[in-house]
């Protein structure tokens, strides 16, 4: 009910200006109408405004003075609902006394006051919406009528555009009233939050004035509590942000990436033009990477981990990282004499290992030390990730250091202290997100002119042991059978790319723009699907629940997911009975077509030896797909 009261009261806190336009406008209708239609009824008329305008006065002041107007918001809202249904009826009775079909100003003259103030009714009354659909239905609708009752060609199409026009601001009217109930809800939810949080800190109080001896342990406590809470919000609402551009980018760089693949293998171009080719293609694939770091630090990344040992991932970039750091840096390698068993994908690992060295020489400019550890502790590294045991990666360097406001956005996306360059501040946001999504803590710790040290924790895995090497990653798959293959998918130059894509190599195509009319293809098709491609995230019916659907209906179909990474995907679990795929944005023509081909020659049975031979990997991501495409 409290957010009806503040609809409602939305209402009535409309500025008095906005009454009185409808006065103002008829007034300015009568006078441009006075020489065609009888002065009495153009009085009358203007005089009804005003007397209803009045009434709207009477009672807003009255609502305003009620001491009991916010216990009773549904009367006042059925005497405001009654009131602007009063003024929209005046000028339906307007436009039937003096509409003129010989006359085109008085046409003119209604089609525009009317249309005008029922667009502005959906913006001044969205709060409210029966507010709304009585003002605009008994102003609209009567002047519609009135058009169609002329009956001639031109009129029906002018009462058609009138009603079209008046179910377009309907829905204006519609969102206005979801984006305002939303905000009233917040600001409740903020309101009652905002009182318990006071409360919380008058026990508080209390509780202090009773242990003197601890409040200042206390007091501490709470604050480094709250400086983390607000931390986290801040990561994490930024988090969100990158993930949605790298989302939206990623939908893009397919485009791309599928267009020039079709280009070079279709066309024939000179020396300066595939160069030009060329050049697209890296810039598409140095945006990929982009977006990979973006989505590396919302967290959205989607990663293949296994067990492996940390102390290896370190040596094998050994070599790497010395490169990096050049010749007037000093490296030197402490590692554990014991395996430090992770779970992670070593991939991004190496990405963590390669983004805090570049970080700690982009530190050492005039030279310096740099030292690389490992060591396995029980220290918890955060004090909400409770006890444990702990892989410990640590970079060292001897650089310029960090003060405290920097340290506190080293982790942010795109911030840098660096300046102009070729770096774009993601390295440590991105080592953040993978750590972060490997289920483990970052941390950093500095001082202006001494050094900085990052560490890393990994949760280790203590009955694990580290996968033997999987052949069949080796074996190329076997070009299919030309097959049909259904593509559902909301963006239309994503959808044709791929499409074009597939036809070349003699499929055939289907084309859907969301979950629902894939089905309806599928069902009126007349053969069988052979495999289904489709965004996880669609209006209508998502990705999952088609596929889910079309499995009930035809089981043999193999169904390959692709997607940009938005926020709140799920897909089904994997069935050891289907062929299920996942393919990430962006990817290029060869990523989809050997996919394509691994999904058509390959039968449940040996897709299901696959996953039984990759338990860890299955452990991990077993409910978003068994089969995972490799990176562009």
């Amino acid at each position: 009910m409290s957010v009806r009261s503040e609809q409602v009261r939305a209402l009535y806190q409309q500025s008095p200006l906005v009454l009185w336009a409808n006065v103002a406008i008829s007034v300015l209708a009568a006078s441009a109408l006075w020489g065609s239609a009888s002065h009495v009824l153009l009085a009358g008329w203007v005089t009804l405004m005003v007397a209803v305008a009045l009434g709207r006065v009477l009672l807003r002041h009255s609502y305003r003075k009620a001491a009991l107007a916010a216990a009773s918001p549904t009367l006042w809202a059925r005497r405001f609902v009654v009131a602007t249904f009063s003024a929209g009826a005046l000028w339906g009775l307007g436009s039937l006394l003096f509409f003129d079909a010989k006359n085109p100003t008085s046409e003119i003259l209604f089609a525009f006051a009317i249309g005008g103030m029922t667009a502005a009714a959906a913006g001044t009354w969205a709060s409210h919406l029966p507010a709304f659909w009585g003002y605009s239905a008994a102003s609209l609708g009567p002047l519609i009528l009135r058009t169609l009752a002329v009956g001639d060609s031109a009129h029906w199409a002018m009462g058609a555009m009138l009603f079209a026009y008046g179910l377009g601001i309907e829905r204006v009217a519609r969102s206005n009233h979801g984006s305002l109930t939303r905000a009233f809800r917040l600001a409740l939810e903020n309101s009652e939050l905002l009182a318990n949080l006071s409360l919380s800190r008058e026990r508080l109080e209390e509780t202090n004035r009773t242990l003197e001896a601890r409040v200042h342990e206390r007091t501490a406590e709470l604050e480094r509590q709250s400086l983390a809470l607000r931390e986290a919000q801040r990561l994490e609402s930024v988090g969100r942000l990158a993930g949605g551009i790298a989302h939206d980018f990623n939908n893009l760089l397919t485009i791309a990436l599928t267009n020039v693949d079709v280009l070079k293998d279709t066309q024939k171009f000179d020396a300066i033009g595939a160069a030009a080719i060329e050049e697209t293609l890296d810039a598409a694939r140095r945006g990929a990477d982009l977006t990979r770091q973006l989505l590396a630090f919302s967290r959205r990344q989607r990663l293949e981990p296994r067990v492996l040992d940390l102390n290896r991932v370190i040596s094998d970039v050994q070599r790497l990282l010395q490169r990096i750091v050049g010749e007037r840096v000093r490296a030197t390698f402490a590692l554990s004499p014991e395996p430090l068993l992770v779970l992670a994908d070593p991939s991004q690992l190496e990405q963590v290992l390669v983004n805090l060295v570049s970080n700690a020489r982009d530190a050492m400019p005039e030279g310096g030390t740099l030292r690389i550890s490992s060591e396995r502790t029980e220290a918890a590294p955060a004090a909400e990730k409770g006890p444990g045991i702990w892989g410990l990666l640590r970079v060292e360097d001897s650089g310029v250091g960090m003060d405290a406001d920097t340290q506190r956005q080293a982790f942010d996306p795109f911030f840098s202290t660096k300046g102009a360059g070729p770096g774009h501040g993601l390295g440590l946001a991105t080592v953040h997100g993978i750590v972060q999504q490997s289920g483990g803590v970052v941390s950093v710790r500095s001082e202006p002119g001494i050094g900085t040290e990052f560490s890393v924790y990994l949760p280790l895995q203590a009955h694990a042991a580290l996968p033997a090497p999987d052949p069949t990653d080796i074996a190329a798959p076997t070009p299919p059978r030309p097959a049909t293959i259904l593509i559902a998918e909301d963006e239309p130059a994503l959808r044709s790319g791929i499409a074009r894509s597939l036809i070349r190599f003699g499929h055939t195509v289907l084309l859907a723009s969301d979950g629902a009319q894939a089905l309806t293809l599928a069902r009126g098709h007349g053969a069988p699907i052979d495999l289904l491609i489709t965004d996880v995230v669609m209006p209508n019916l998502g990705g999952a629940d088609l596929a889910r659907t079309l499995l009930a209906e035809q089981a043999r179909t193999a169904i390959l997911f692709i997607s940009g990474y938005s926020w709140g995907e799920v897909l089904p679990p994997s069935d050891p009975q289907h062929r299920i795929a996942y393919l990430p944005k962006p990817f290029d023509t060869n990523a989809l077509l050997r996919v394509v081909s691994e999904l058509l020659v390959t039968t449940p049975e040996q897709q299901a030896e696959r996953r039984s031979a990759e338990p860890n990997q299955d452990a991990r991501n077993g409910s978003e797909g068994s089969l995972m495409a490799r990176r562009v």
